[in-house]
């Protein structure tokens, strides 16, 4: 392969894991448009490190190929992929699959395929295409120019290099990353993981029940992030370092919050008014969460949950990430978030 700078690919790299951390996921087409944009560059690419044209009609195809099995009942239903209703995509393809229709029998029926195609195209071209390089509010357009018309895009020189480069790497991440959206989703039908790579790699979570009453009495009832009283009905245990960051369960880095506030927060980093916070809780009541942690047997070490944090906030620090506010607002982390750990 041709050459290009090392630190291009690591910015490249970076970028990728940031839109996969940061990114605003509404439905699962984001990962299918990034997997898709993977899969061609090596399919239809080459070794070079030039520009590439990509057609949205060749993602649309994609599209189709990664959520066809996908409309399959799981355990007697259709695993959500979405914050509302189901996604276009999925309930066009669940349609053809409820009359039977084969997929090899859909593509021998030259216009029905053409039809679908089409159809899918232009989801893609209004929804994920044009938002997929947004991080909190901000755009990250690192993979093509976000134009918002067109029949296809143009991938930057030096993109569909890396693509390429690390495509196994890159599909491990999204794969994973579209896994855990869906599991989020579908507790209920998925019930315990089971999977091998949950049963060899995965770390076994503790309930989540014992934290409540520790962690209200604490923080005298109030959420962490908007400062206003959870009632008992709304009471979120939430990991102020997100677990997809850094999946492991210590007492200090659990916070109260509202669910809404959880759920707008996701896997982002929190900004410095809300780090302040934590910290501060953590220094103030240190001696009291101590003493509960241990009566509930519950593992913690406010050292170790720093560190964490600090490792955390110096990587987003180092790929510029943003970090989440409040509802759909973020800001920038600077260095002052690396001054809080001094």
């Amino acid at each position: 392969m041709t050459p290009i700078d090392p630190n291009q690919q690591l910015d490249f790299l970076s970028n990728i894991q940031r839109l996969l951390a940061e990114g605003q996921f509404t439905a699962t087409y984001k990962y299918a448009l990034l997997l898709a944009i993977a899969d061609i560059c090596v399919e239809d690419g080459d070794e070079s490190d030039s520009a590439f044209d990509i057609s949205t009609h060749k993602i649309a195809e994609k599209f189709i190929a990664y959520y066809w099995p996908q409309v399959r009942p799981y355990q007697g239903g259709l695993l959500r992929q979405n914050t509302g209703k189901p996604p276009k995509v999925i309930r066009t393809l669940e349609q053809i699959a409820v009359r039977g229709t084969a997929l090899t029998d859909l593509k021998r029926d030259a216009n029905s395929w053409k039809t679908l195609v089409r159809d899918v195209d232009g989801v893609v071209r209004d929804m994920p295409l044009r938002r997929l390089q947004t991080v909190g509010d901000h755009p990250l357009e690192f993979l093509y120019e976000n134009y918002r018309r067109g029949s296809s895009i143009q991938l930057k020189p030096g993109v569909m290099f890396c693509f390429r480069r690390f495509h196994e790497l890159i599909t491990d991440l999204i794969r994973g990353a579209w896994v855990r959206y869906v599991r989020r989703f579908n507790q209920q039908i998925l019930g315990t993981p089971t999977d091998l790579d949950e049963f060899l790699f995965g770390t076994q979570r503790v309930s989540l029940e014992k934290y409540l009453p520790i962690l209200r009495e604490v923080q005298k009832a109030r959420c962490l992030y908007c400062g206003l009283e959870v009632q008992v009905g709304a009471a979120h245990i939430d990991h102020f370092i997100p677990w997809a960051r850094y999946p492991v369960d210590l007492g200090h880095n659990f916070v109260l919050g509202h669910g809404r506030c959880n759920s707008a927060k996701a896997e982002h980093l929190a900004a410095l008014d809300h780090l302040n916070r934590w910290m501060e809780r953590n220094r103030l009541e240190g001696q009291q969460l101590r003493e509960r942690f241990d009566s509930q047997f519950i593992t913690h070490n406010a050292e170790t949950s720093r560190r964490i944090a600090r490792w955390a906030y110096a990587i987003a620090f180092e790929t510029k990430a943003m970090a989440w506010r409040l509802h759909t607002e973020f800001e920038p982390i600077g260095e002052s978030y690396l001054d809080i750990f001094k």
